[in-house]
């Protein structure tokens, strides 16, 4: 991929969906061990939409500013089952890549978790992002990226959190941030009926000191917390892909009345600001 044009995005989301599905099905914390790929494959059918589409927007993001020759060492923080991550592996083969998550997570110690990750020249790293700090030298970093993991930190902690990922990213280097955009539509109109738009702050069930969603920014908030850190943000994409994630099946009428939506904001600018979650570019600076 040296020095070539950047690969357009739906390609990407081609190619990794397979991958995605196939982290699921042999790490995910809910999935039924051993059961055959064509069988997993029919049970989240439909469902791995809104994973396929981030990912491959945040690979394309990386592409369109950092470039698609990027080399030296990149980082994600929360990389989960390997869904960005190897993804990012994959289409940055110059570069070596930490994936940090969170030692209690089950997945973490199975042998086949990380030979994965080295079979894709990944290296996963423990640590408890919220109370421990980054177990990297400063200025680390060419690439972070910080996907899906902002909305689970407890705001007390968040300012730490931030300051870690600027002290290990060097200077002209990048990071790529995504969460569920606190002003969407969807939020708006929970607030509006007097619904929260957030969980509880307990404990997930799969691991101790990680949460569901409990705190939402909007890209106002992030890109004010990030400028105050060093870095000046380059690209700021909104987008609603979570019609997956919404009714009973593919069929139902709420999932349909989300998707005939995602259809309207992708033509409609005037929609876009709205989007479910926000995906921003930072850079820092020299």
């Amino acid at each position: 991929m040296t020095g070539q044009e950047p690969l357009s995005r739906e390609y990407i989301a081609r190619t990794i969906e397979p991958l995605i599905l196939d982290c699921l099905r042999r790490f995910g914390d809910f999935s039924q061990p051993g059961i055959p790929v064509q069988e997993f494959a029919k049970l989240v059918e439909g469902e791995l939409r809104p994973d396929a589409r981030r990912v491959s927007l945040v690979v394309s993001l990386a592409q369109l500013t950092a470039g698609s020759d990027l080399q030296g060492e990149g980082l994600e923080l929360g990389c989960g089952y390997g869904y960005l991550l190897l993804p990012m592996a994959i289409f940055n083969p110059r570069m070596h890549w930490i994936g940090v998550e969170h030692p209690d997570r089950n997945y973490f110690g199975r042998l086949e978790f990380q030979q994965t990750l080295r079979d894709h020249n990944c290296q996963l790293v423990g640590c408890n992002i919220t109370h421990e700090p980054l177990p990297f030298p400063d200025g680390t970093f060419s690439i972070l990226t910080f996907s899906e993991t902002l909305e689970h930190l407890p705001a007390e902690r968040l300012n730490f959190v931030l300051d870690e990922i600027s002290r290990v990213v060097r200077p002209g280097g990048w990071v790529i941030a995504s969460s569920p955009n606190q002003a969407s539509l969807e939020n708006r109109i929970r607030l509006l009926k007097g619904h929260s738009i957030l969980d509880l702050p307990n404990t997930m069930p799969t691991a101790n000191s990680i949460f569901p969603h409990i705190r939402l920014y909007t890209p106002a908030e992030m890109s004010q917390l990030m400028r105050a850190r060093g870095f000046s943000l380059v690209r700021s994409v909104l987008e609603s892909n979570n019609s997956a994630y919404r009714g009973t099946g593919k069929k139902s009428l709420r999932r349909r009345l989300y998707r005939l939506y995602e259809r309207a904001e992708q033509r409609l600018p005037l929609l876009r600001k709205f989007g479910d979650t926000w995906y921003m570019v930072f850079r820092k600076n020299i």
